[in-house]
């Protein structure tokens, strides 16, 4: 964003981060996390958000300035922001939700909300864990950090926007103090190619198996700007064809490991898509970014059509490539890009944004603290304060137990409604399989054949099974699977085998596959019973036991079995007792107990928890957390 940085979170100073800010993870994610994981807690309550139908997310492709489905259907897709996933979760105390809870809630139909894809931003300040608001060095984090990052924040993410429909933008969301080439003239910055090349050879073929999932390359590139028309100012398409030296090993780089549609953005913080009328970058399936604010030139007439005005108009570039208008929003009083009104700014952008099916937007920021909002966070005390520090300092503890709910912002100079009610207006436009030029798919797949088990250990069964085909036009898609009739997985098209992990020794399972299509039908699931081995390797009788609750040592003495930390509190009995092996503690609405590990636990591949209710049922109200990750 131009001249402007987006609402920091001010630098408080605490040791950890409350329990409270954990997210909902997949029974696989959960497997990624204790092979590092350095303790484990369990906490209560856990909110459940009521489901989302969502739409469809099938495999787009380019076609000329156009973005289809597999049907041939055009699409249009809109939508917003969040913020930072590892921001949003290690500041879920303050803000009220985590980031998976920021997801169910912006795609809650029941509470009139219809995105059909929301941007993510993956910022190195908070995967290198640098003071918000800071342009981090270069290289800004390392492969170890990264996969961490993936693994604890990013990846629950794009399962959840799977899970409720919507399509999921990744967006490299490096936007400060950093130029991406010395000069007009060169050379490129090295160092950050470097970084950037990185990033993408981790994460593009992480996610290239899912068909939600759009890769956004670089969120602003800065100076130099292109601050004319490329197409009329020669010295504007020099620096634009610089821009395609440095970038285009990215694209290449995602290209090599996946097919999923990348964005592209350009130089002078992504407001010159125009550059693209120039010279397209090389490769399949590329669509072009465009990021405008009220207080940019270009708004100041409500032109965004004349890229004279400083380069910020698009010149019609849509006409020729699809145009993803990633960032926009207004907030009155907020700044001197950001600042405006609905009358000034918002209505008119809105209304130029659907002169064209080749134009799609995710709004800046479904969010109540990064600039300009969307929401207030009516549970804070002071809401217009910052949100703290999450790496070198401290978080507020506003919202003691989540999720709290944000206040949508109304009004002529905010954002909120307005963004929301547009979405309701148009949640059937441009939908894939919603009948614009390619007809609707309502036939389901066929069910999966000769389903079988290939293998079985103590903790896993390995299945295999014979392709399902697709009569309705949309294609095959995916599989799911399900365990005792409870979805474990999915599988992308094209492998028909698998393994189910996590699994308990000596248990008999129900294993079911069903297919589903590009339009969103799914089969009847093919089944198949199995019986895992006699040793899963986490048995308390060959594993690593953590805490026996004998009384030796007792409790709470500080220390466990392993000789770690362990504790309770905010129980209705303090910190619990201990009683014929157990830990009796009385639950009422909230409370934590915590083991710590410090250890690799590599070596083992299942966990053992055992947890009751005195009366029944209690236990459903545990949330589990190891290394960061919850379920």
């Amino acid at each position: 964003m131009s001249g402007n940085t987006k609402r920091t979170e001010r630098d408080e100073s605490t040791e950890s981060r409350s329990a409270a800010g954990g997210w909902s993870a997949s029974r696989r994610d959960f497997l990624r996390a204790t092979a590092a994981a350095g303790g484990l807690a369990a906490f209560g309550p856990l909110a459940v958000t009521e489901a989302s139908a969502g739409i469809p997310t099938p495999w787009l492709h380019r076609d000329g300035n156009l973005i289809k489905d597999s049907s041939g259907n055009t699409v249009t897709l809109r939508g917003l922001n969040i913020a930072d996933p590892k921001r949003i979760d290690m500041t879920a105390s303050a803000r009220g939700m985590n980031a998976v809870q920021v997801i169910d809630s912006l795609t809650n139909e029941s509470n009139g909300w219809y995105p059909r894809m929301i941007r993510v931003p993956v910022q190195p300040v908070d995967i290198g864990e640098y003071e918000p608001g800071s342009g981090p060095p270069i290289p800004g984090f390392d492969r170890s950090q990264l996969e961490s990052y993936l693994t604890n924040h990013l990846d629950a993410v794009v399962q959840r926007c799977s899970e409720r429909g919507v399509y999921c933008i990744i967006d490299y969301h490096r936007h400060r103090d950093v130029q991406w080439a010395e000069g007009q003239s060169g050379p490129v910055n090295t160092a950050l190619q470097d970084e950037v090349d990185m990033f993408w050879d981790v994460v593009a073929p992480r996610y290239a198996d899912q068909s939600h999932v759009l890769y956004e390359v670089y969120n602003e590139p800065q100076e130099p700007g292109m601050w004319n028309d490329p197409t009329t100012t020669e010295w504007v398409a020099d620096i634009w064809r610089l821009w395609l030296e440095m970038a285009q090993p990215w694209v290449d780089t995602i290209r090599s490991h996946a097919d999923n549609l990348i964005l592209m953005g350009s130089p002078s913080w992504s407001q010159s898509p125009e550059g693209a009328l120039v010279e397209e970058f090389s490769g399949s399936d590329i669509a072009y970014t465009y990021h405008i604010y009220p207080g940019h030139n270009s708004s100041a007439a409500n032109d965004w059509e004349d890229a004279s005005n400083n380069g910020e108009g698009v010149a019609h570039m849509y006409e020729e490539a699809p145009l993803f208008v990633t960032e926009f929003g207004w907030e009155e009083g907020a700044g001197q890009y950001i600042g405006g009104t609905d009358s000034g700014f918002g209505q008119p952008f809105l209304n130029w944004l659907e002169g064209s099916d080749a134009i799609h937007w995710t709004a800046w920021c479904g969010d109540p603290v990064w600039q300009p909002v969307m929401f207030d966070r009516p549970f804070a005390d002071d809401a217009d304060d910052s949100v703290g520090d999450p790496y070198n300092g401290t978080v507020p503890e506003d919202c003691p137990e989540l999720p709290c709910e944000w206040e949508l912002t109304t009004g002529s100079g905010y954002m909120g409604d307005d963004i929301k009610n547009t979405l309701a207006d148009l949640r059937n436009d441009g939908v894939p399989g919603d009948g614009n030029g390619g007809g609707e798919d309502t036939t389901p797949p066929t069910t999966p054949s000769d389903l079988s088990v290939t293998a079985t250990t103590g903790s896993s069964v390995s299945i295999a099974w014979a392709a399902a085909t697709d009569s309705g036009g949309s294609g095959v898609s995916q599989y799911v699977i399900t365990v005792d009739g409870n979805r474990d997985h999915t599988v992308a098209t094209g492998t028909t085998e698998t393994t189910v992990e996590e699994l308990s020794p000596d248990t008999s399972y129900e294993l079911g596959v069903s297919a589903v299509d590009g339009a969103g039908n799914q089969s009847e699931p093919a089944t198949v019973s199995a019986t895992t081995g006699s040793d899963g390797g986490g048995s308390p009788g060959d594993g690593l036991v953590v805490n026996d609750y004998d009384g030796d040592p007792s409790w709470s003495s500080n220390t466990n079995d392993l000789g770690q930390w362990c504790g309770a509190g905010s129980f209705a009995n303090g910190s619990g007792t201990v009683s014929n092996g157990a830990l009796v503690l009385e639950y009422d609405n909230g409370g934590w107990y915590q083991e710590q590990l410090n250890q690799s636990v590599t070596d083992y591949s299942t966990l053992v928890l055992r947890v009751s209710g005195a009366s029944g049922g209690e236990e459903s109200d545990i949330t589990f957390e190891m290394g960061g990750v919850s379920a």
